[in-house]
């Protein structure tokens, strides 16, 4: 019973979550929508890609401390009182602040140096080079609030508080939003940079309003000595370079890629966004929930539970990123048609990410699955594991990368990160089955054929039913719009009844959530 009440209270955490993920994913669409109907698949699309890129990396400070400071400072919560809580948390804001602070300075001051030697295509032309440094210095400032939106987001989720960390995308994409539609043909893209600035700390003021009603106050603490602060450190150092390897694929990428031709750069981006559409929607959710319960279940040694739920999380992954998967790659031109195809995005651009968009899909998968296995790791207080295979699966695609992208340019980079994303998940996998041994992979390898033949009859039917539109109907955006909206649809309905009929576990545990509610009404 208490099982069954906890699966409940996470699957209502995990709509909440998901609903303002999705508001958040609709914002960036709008937002990204706007990015290439304002500058296309340019030269300065390329730049703010590729500078965008390098800030990214340090978004894993923020992971770090978000996902470090959730175990501890549950114990602390568990535990400890007021006073001594707070002031764990103004040592560790403290402490990353100070960090950011001089990695800010460093990365402006030597942002030729790094242009240089990252994106050294671009120094044949002195005006992209000097407007690419630039660039790069205003949105260094980013960096400051990374650690303070790591704090207090991490600090929330620790106390079960999920739905203001899971808003702060949305909120940044409205100040895009806002730039790009009112003020971006007058201030460029030196203000686009500026408003990235911007964006990043409205993701962290947005928090602090919760995170004071809880108890929290500020002072200014430090102590390097405290053995919980070394603690949290020590976690945190391997899951740093996990997740900045990460965006170190994706830079690696583009810095391939920016030397290509005029556009390339934002080819691959825009490619690797489609891709990702349902990844950040659903499994960025299902990994952020599931995190503070596989916590707790360490914490508590009760491992048969951990397990069970590690199981079910992957399940849950595969059972919409699969479908998910194969049916962009089957409407990948008419999706990206609806979402980008406007203003100086052109239909050679469009043809470009589609040709990216197919080898870029296997990641779709590859990172749900990695994600809940990280999370894994890092709730069994194990942070070495995935940043030893993310470096792995560095070397394996900055070694695919420099050989692919000679013969087949940017396909073969998708092409790289995909092959370097399932081998790590491969190898997480295996790891993870000697760590906690009796974990039932065998079911979940049942689980995934059922959802794999379910996903091939949909996805036959949803082809056929493109086609038929293609054939019957005038082009343009109405009929790209029309065949996403009837095949997403019909494939859903018919997905979910296969799934049924396969008696897979996940889907039927919906099915009676779904009558339940119905039969109370």
């Amino acid at each position: 019973m208490e099982r069954i009440m906890k699966e409940n209270r996470v699957l209502k955490s995990s709509m909440i979550v998901m609903l303002f993920v999705i508001v958040g994913k609709i914002l960036g669409i709008v937002r990204d929508s706007l990015v290439f109907a304002k500058f296309g698949t340019s030269h300065s699309s390329d730049i703010y890609v590729w500078c965008f890129g390098i800030v990214y990396l340090f978004t894993s400070l923020g992971y770090g401390l978000s996902t470090t400071i959730i175990p501890v400072l549950t114990e602390y919560i568990e535990t400890k009182d007021t006073r001594e809580r707070n002031s764990f948390v103004n040592n560790v804001t403290n402490t990353s602040m100070l960090a950011t602070v001089i990695i800010t300075g460093i990365g402006i001051l030597f942002s030729y140096y790094i242009v240089y030697y990252f994106a050294n295509n671009l120094s044949n032309d002195p005006m992209l080079f000097k407007q690419t440094v630039k660039i790069l210095r205003i949105m260094f400032l980013s960096v400051l609030f990374l650690t303070l939106q790591g704090v207090v987001a991490g600090a929330l989720q620790a106390h079960k508080e999920f739905s203001i960390p899971s808003a702060m995308a949305a909120a940044a994409n409205l100040i895009y939003i806002i730039y790009l539609s009112l003020f971006v043909d007058k201030f460029g893209l030196t203000g686009f940079a500026i408003t990235t600035v911007l964006a990043f700390f409205i993701q962290f003021i947005i928090n602090v309003p919760k995170f004071r009603k809880l108890g929290y106050r500020y002072k200014l603490e430090v102590d390097f000595k405290d053995k919980d602060l070394r603690k949290m450190f020590i976690l945190m150092i391997p899951i740093i370079i996990s997740t900045a390897t990460m965006q170190f694929n994706l830079f690696i990428n583009r810095s391939f890629a920016i030397g290509l031709y005029e556009g390339a750069a934002s080819i691959l981006d825009c490619a690797n966004k489609v891709t990702l559409l349902t990844y950040e929607v659903f499994a960025v959710a299902v990994s952020m929930i599931i995190y503070p319960i596989l916590s707790t279940f360490i914490v508590q040694n009760n491992h048969e539970e951990y397990k069970k739920s590690l199981v079910k999380s992957i399940n849950i992954i595969n059972l919409v990123m699969i479908p998910a998967a194969l049916a962009i790659v089957i409407l990948r031109e008419p999706l990206i048609s609806v979402l980008y195809l406007r203003g100086k995005f052109t239909i050679s651009s469009m043809k470009l990410v589609s040709e990216a968009l197919v080898l870029y899909s296997p990641t779709m998968v590859a990172y749900g699955v990695r994600d809940v296995l990280n999370r894994a790791f890092y709730s069994a207080k194990d942070t070495k594991t995935p940043m030893i295979y993310s470096v792995v699966g560095v070397v394996i695609n900055v070694v695919l990368s420099a050989v692919l992208y000679r013969h087949m340019l940017v396909p073969g980079l998708a092409l790289s990160s995909s092959i370097s994303s399932v081998a790590i998940t491969l190898m997480l996998f295996l790891k993870m089955n000697k760590k906690f041994p009796g974990i039932q992979f065998s079911s979940m390898a049942k689980t995934v054929g059922k959802i794999s033949i379910a996903s091939i009859i949909m996805g036959v039917i949803i082809y056929f039913m493109k086609k038929i539109f293609i054939i019957n109907l005038v082009s343009g955006f109405v009929l790209n719009l029309t065949i996403l909206f009837v095949c997403a649809a019909i494939g859903s309905i018919l997905y979910f009844v296969l799934t049924y009929l396969f008696k897979i576990e996940e889907t039927m545990y919906v099915w009676n959530i779904f009558k339940s509610k119905i039969s109370k009404k």
